[in-house]
């Protein structure tokens, strides 16, 4: 079910392939503006942020056609951004607080106009515009892609502005595609399986890919089985009852309906009642999940004494840096100030002859 985040004109799209087809179109330049939301956590920036990364064309030569940046970016750092990269195909990722801001909105407004090439501005004195000598207002023709685990909507009439030029897309993966997904990159076989073999009492609203991970990261205290049970199975009677039909450890219909009056404290008959009305709507059905063979290495034990001296050292080259640029600058004005006094000794001279 949707939430009050979700557009409700948004395209639902189920498979990674679905999505893989929305994404290959954008970096084709066939889309002017996409907008992808999804709940955390199931991988939809992969393929995006892997497609902006620079490539060797034809002739050996490295070069880009997009530019991916992730995290809480403002209005004026976007302006600034696509300014950098006119002409480039934009891409966004947790763009929330970008869509929120009504300045963030304007910019989005400039930037998806429908046609080859747009005037973007910025319609305020900025002093961080003016010191990095940033015009306000330019003309690109870059395409933008946002992408979300929430939409803020804004205003209605902003909304629509902005909403009827693109194709905005609601991901919302099954856990069987998810696993098939996860299967590409996760290393532990066991947990993958059991996993599978139990993803029919899975919660769908509590399940993505960083599930696996968090499991993995419980085997060292052993309870990860305990640890999947508790956060990601499902609670309600009725997801109960229907993870107690598709559980094979429970061979009788006396030992399912023992089970779910221990778990819920409900009477028999509710057991009965509950299970017609599912059969009814077609949800008692045994998931067919296959067997992934996972063939991904597990990631390398960090050595963290190493990485804080790495950190250390970078730090010391980044101050060293700093100290060498002010240095020079301040070598320049010095030299910038010589000539200037030489340049007035000159003047009164002349003057005095």
């Amino acid at each position: 079910m949707r939430s009050r985040t979700i557009p409700s004109d948004a395209e639902v799209i189920r498979t990674y392939d679905e999505l893989g087809e929305f994404r290959v179109s954008y970096f084709n330049g066939e889309l002017y503006f996409l907008v992808v939301i999804g709940r955390p956590g199931l991988m939809k920036s992969w393929d995006f942020e892997e497609s902006c990364k620079p490539r060797k064309d034809r002739d050996g030569i490295e070069c880009s056609v997009a530019c991916y940046s992730k995290g809480n970016i403002t209005p004026i750092e976007a302006y600034q951004l696509a300014f950098a990269n006119r002409n480039k195909l934009l891409v966004f990722d947790d763009a929330e607080r970008l869509w929120a801001d009504p300045a963030g909105r304007v910019l989005l407004r400039d930037l998806t106009e429908t046609k080859p090439h747009k005037l973007v501005s910025w319609r305020t004195a900025n002093k961080i515009l003016e010191r990095l000598g940033i015009p306000k207002s330019f003309l690109t023709s870059s395409r933008v892609c946002l992408i979300m685990n929430r939409f803020a909507f804004g205003d209605a009439h902003e909304y629509d502005a902005i909403a009827d030029r693109g194709h905005i897309l609601y991901f919302d993966p099954t856990p069987l595609e998810i696993h098939k997904r996860t299967a590409v990159w996760f290393w532990d076989q066991d947990i993958h399986d059991f996993i599978g073999e139990h993803l029919h009492i899975l919660d769908p609203a509590k399940f993505s890919a960083r599930t696996y991970v968090k499991a993995w990261e419980r085997r060292c205290k052993g309870d990860w089985k305990e640890f999947l049970a508790r956060h990601c199975f499902k609670q309600s009677s009725d997801q109960l009852l229907l993870a107690l039909e598709n559980d094979p450890r429970y061979r009788s219909v006396e030992e399912r309906v023992a089970e779910f009056v221990r778990t819920t404290g409900l009477g028999r008959s509710t057991y009965f009642n509950l299970k017609k009305t599912v059969t009814a709507n077609g949800q008692l059905k045994l998931l067919d999940v296959p067997r992934f063979t996972l063939t991904a290495r597990p990631p390398d034990v960090p050595d963290l004494e190493a990485e804080a001296r790495a950190a250390a050292e970078q730090e010391l080259r980044r101050a060293d840096q700093e100290r060498i640029d002010r240095q020079e600058e301040q070598e320049y004005r010095d030299l910038e100030n010589r000539y200037f006094n030489d340049d007035e000794q000159d003047e009164e001279n002349d003057d005095e002859q």
